[in-house]
C-alpha cells in the first residue's frame, strides 16, 4: 500500500491496450508533453499478470511497441527486443472479462520486470438512461449520471447502463501494479510532471446488448472520490483531474475537483480512469545495487517519499541491479533499501535534483548476508537449450501475490542474484519453454550460498488445462491435472477429478443454457473445496464465459462474486473467485 507516484518504474505494469471500451475525447485538446522520451532503443521485458484475487491471467494479450504475446497458464510473459524509447516504455494488456491494464516505465539495460493485476468488469449498478441516477461504492465513491449517454457511432443511446464502478486507494497495496501507465503527466500548459495521487476512479459503461457507452457530447458526470484518512488533514482544497490517455500513456490534466468533507467532488465529460492528484517537476533517477562481492542484486526493494509525503512508492532492481524511474524534481527525497524479508537495510536522504535531468546515484552495496546466486539450464524434450524460455522463483511460503522473481533464459541458461531471509531458505523454481508450451513443474530446493547451481532442467510437462479459485482470503487452490469437460443436451459439465500431489482441492461447475461467449447470472453452479465441497447457488456470481471452443478447442471462463454458505451455522457470505482454462472433450 505504499505506492504514490511513478518512481523506479522498471517493475510495476498495469492497463490499457486496445480498448475493449469505448473511449470519447472528441471535445478535449491535448498539448504535446515536453517530456524528454529519448531515442528509439530494443529493450527486454518479463513479467507476470495476476487478477486481484491473485490467480494468474492466462491468455492475455500483451503489446510493447509492435510487439504483441499472450500469457501462458501461469499468467508470465516475455518479450525481447520490443522498440521502445530510451526513457519511455508503454506495455498493455487485456482479455475480455477485465478492465484494459498497462504500465508505463523508464526501461533498463537489463531484463525489465513487470507486474500487471487485472480488476475483473464486475457490475455495481444498472441504470435507466433519461433520468438522474447516483451510482456508489461502500466506501463513499459516488458517481452522479444526468441520464445522457451515447454509443461508439455518437449515436444517442436509449435503455439501461450497466455501470462497472472500481475506486482505487492511495494506501491500496498494489496500487502501482493496478494503476494504468505511471504517474507520469502532462499539465495543461504541455509541461511534462510527476503525480502524487490523492485516490483514482475508474467506469465502465455496457448498454444492454453488451455495446460499449460513453457520456453524451456536451454532458457531465459529477463523481465524488473518497479522501484517504491519512491525507484528510494535509489535502488541498483544490486539485487537478487527470485523465488518462490509452493511445499514449500519459495522464492528461483536464479539470479541478473541490474538497467537500472528506471527499473530492468534480465533474467530467468521458470515461475511463480519473485520478485526483498534486504535481511537481520531474526527474529521471537511476540507482544499481551490488553485494559486497560486487555482484548485482536483483529484488532489492527501494523506497523513496517526499518529507511531506504520506505513502512511500517503491520498485525492485531488474536482473542487473538497476532501477530506473521518474521522481520529484526540487524536492528533499528520503530512500529507504529493503531485503526481501521487508527488513530496511539503509536509510538514505537524496536530492533535490534538477528538473528534467537524469541521475545516476552512487552505487548502492549491500551485505552479503544470506543471497544466493541460483543458475541452471532449461533444456528441450529433444535435450536442445530452449530459446524462448523464462524461469519463476518463489520464496517457499511467501504470503505476497508479487514475490516471485522470473528471468528470461539465454541459450537455455539463466542466472538469478537474490537476497533471502534465510541461511537454508527453500526455494520453489519453475521453467517454461515458451514456444513449446512446456514446463519443468515446480522444484521444491533449499538453497545453497553463494551458488546454487540446478544444472540442466528438462522442460517436457504440457500444461493445457487448468483452474484457478479462491474462496475469500484462503489460499488459491490450483488445479491443473484431470478434467473433464463436455457440453451434453444444452448443460455444461467441468469436472476435475484428480488433486495435485500433496493439494486436497475439488472443483465442479454445471450450468442449464451456457453453450456460448458471454456473461451469466443465473443457470449455472459451482462446488468448490479445499476440504468440503460447498455449493455456490448462484445468487451473486458472475459467470464469464470468454471463448467457448468445439470439442478438442478450450472453454475460457472466470466467475466472480458472492453466495451464501449454509454448510456453517449461521450461514455467511463467502466470495468466489475463479478462472478456468479446460479442454473441451464432448
Amino acid at each position: 500500500m505504499k505506492h504514490i507516484y511513478s518512481l523506479f518504474l522498471v517493475l510495476f505494469v498495469l492497463f490499457s491496450c486496445k480498448s475493449d471500451y469505448y473511449i470519447d475525447e472528441e471535445n478535449t485538446t491535448h498539448p504535446e508533453s515536453n517530456f524528454n522520451f529519448g531515442n528509439t532503443a530494443q529493450k527486454n521485458f518479463q513479467g507476470q499478470v495476476i487478477a486481484t484475487n491473485g490467480t494468474p491471467v492466462s491468455g492475455a494479450t500483451v503489446t510493447i511497441g509492435t510487439s504483441t504475446v499472450q500469457t501462458n497458464s501461469k499468467g508470465l510473459f516475455t518479450i525481447k527486443n520490443a522498440q521502445v524509447k530510451e526513457n519511455f516504455a508503454y506495455i498493455k494488456v487485456n482479455k475480455a472479462g477485465y478492465v484494459n491494464a498497462s504500465r508505463a516505465l523508464v526501461p533498463t539495460n537489463g531484463d525489465n520486470r513487470v507486474n500487471i493485476m487485472m480488476i475483473p468488469v464486475t457490475t455495481t449498478a444498472t441504470i435507466a438512461s433519461g433520468a438522474t441516477a447516483t451510482v456508489s461504492l461502500p466506501n463513499g465513491t459516488k458517481v452522479k449520471f444526468d441520464g445522457s449517454f451515447k454509443d461508439a457511432s455518437g449515436n444517442a443511446y436509449s435503455g439501461n447502463v450497466s455501470v462497472a464502478l472500481f475506486h482505487l486507494s492511495p494506501s491500496d497495496q498494489y496500487l502501482n501494479e493496478l494503476m494504468p501507465g505511471s504517474f507520469l503527466a502532462t499539465n495543461s500548459n504541455g509541461n511534462a510532471r510527476i503525480m502524487e495521487t490523492y485516490g483514482m476512479l475508474h467506469v465502465q459503461l455496457t448498454g444492454a446488448s453488451g455495446q460499449n457507452l460513453q457520456i453524451a457530447s456536451g454532458h457531465t458526470a459529477e463523481v465524488t472520490v473518497p479522501l484517504d484518512p491519512a491525507q484528510t488533514a494535509t489535502s488541498p482544497s483544490t486539485i487537478p483531474l487527470w485523465s488518462f490517455n490509452e493511445e499514449t500513456g500519459i495522464w492528461q490534466e483536464e479539470g479541478v475537483a473541490n474538497k467537500v468533507g472528506n471527499t473530492y467532488v468534480g465533474n467530467v465529460s468521458h470515461f475511463s480512469w480519473w485520478n485526483c492528484d498534486a504535481q511537481f517537476a520531474q526527474s529521471i533517477l537511476k540507482v544499481n545495487v551490488k553485494n559486497a562481492s560486487g555482484q548485482p542484486v536483483s529484488n532489492i526493494k527501494i523506497g523513496l517519499k517526499r518529507n511531506s509525503q504520506t505513502y512511500e512508492t517503491y520498485a525492485f532492481t531488474d536482473n542487473l541491479g538497476v532501477a530506473s524511474g521518474i521522481v520529484p524534481a526540487n524536492e528533499t527525497l528520503t530512500m529507504k533499501v529493503y531485503d526481501v524479508c521487508n527488513t530496511v537495510i539503509s536509510t538514505t536522504t537524496i536530492g533535490p535534483f534538477a528538473p528534467n535531468s537524469t541521475t545516476t546515484l552512487p552505487d548502492i552495496v549491500i551485505p552479503n548476508g544470506n543471497t544466493y546466486t541460483i543458475k541452471g539450464t532449461l533444456k528441450t524434450c529433444s535435450g536442445a537449450d530452449v530459446t524462448n524460455g523464462v524461469v519463476a522463483l518463489k520464496f517457499a511460503g511467501s504470503a505476497s501475490y508479487f514475490q516471485t522473481i522470473t528471468a528470461l533464459v539465454t541459450n537455455g541458461a539463466f542466472t538469478i542474484n537474490t537476497p533471502a531471509c534465510s541461511s537454508s531458505q527453500q526455494f520453489i523454481l519453475e521453467g517454461f519453454d515458451l514456444t513449446n508450451l512446456q514446463t519443468s513443474g515446480e522444484i521444491n530446493f533449499i538453497g545453497v550460498s553463494p551458488v546454487t547451481n540446478l544444472g540442466n532442467i528438462p522442460v517436457c510437462t504440457t500444461v493445457s488445462e487448468f483452474v484457478y479459485y479462491q474462496i475469500d482470503a484462503q489460499p488459491v487452490q490450483q488445479c491443473i491435472l484431470g478434467f473433464n469437460a463436455s457440453l451434453d443436451i444444452n448443460i455444461l459439465n467441468i469436472n476435475h477429478y484428480q488433486s495435485p500431489v500433496g493439494v486436497n482441492t475439488y472443483f465442479n461447475f454445471q450450468s442449464t443454457g451456457v453453450n456460448s461467449v458471454g456473461t451469466y447470472t443465473t443457470g449455472f453452479t459451482v462446488m468448490t473445496s479445499p476440504n468440503i465441497p460447498v455449493p455456490a447457488q448462484g445468487n451473486n456470481l458472475t459467470l464469464q464465459v470468454n471463448h467457448f471452443g468445439a470439442v478438442n478447442d478450450y472453454i475460457d471462463f472466470t466467475i466472480n462474486g458472492t453466495y451464501t454458505d449454509s454448510s456453517v451455522s449461521p450461514a455467511v457470505t463467502r466470495t468466489l473467485s475463479v478462472t478456468g482454462h479446460v479442454k473441451r472433450d464432448h
